[in-house]
């Protein structure tokens, strides 16, 4: 079965345009923030720096590190 519901992952070529389509900025910290300046955090609730960002959550805009042992667990649990 086809995982219909995409993940979005990229590389940093083109980080920039992705994280501004998302609706985010980077603060003077260079973390994550929304429209409104609050800061965005992955689903562990630990905010993240532009240099970390590595895509989003399916059907949401919650951010997922680049780290490789957390890109994994992603694409693990949306193809069971």
């Amino acid at each position: 079965m086809i995982n219909e519901i995409p993940i979005l992952v990229f590389d940093d070529s083109v980080k920039e345009r992705v994280i501004k389509s998302l609706g985010f900025s980077r603060n003077e910290d260079s973390k994550l923030v929304d429209e409104n300046d609050k800061v965005v955090t992955t689903q562990e609730f630990e905010s993240i720096k532009e240099s970390e960002f590595g895509g989003v959550l399916k059907s949401s805009k919650i951010p997922i590190k680049k780290e490789e042992s957390e890109l994994v667990k992603y694409f693990i649990s949306c193809n069971n």
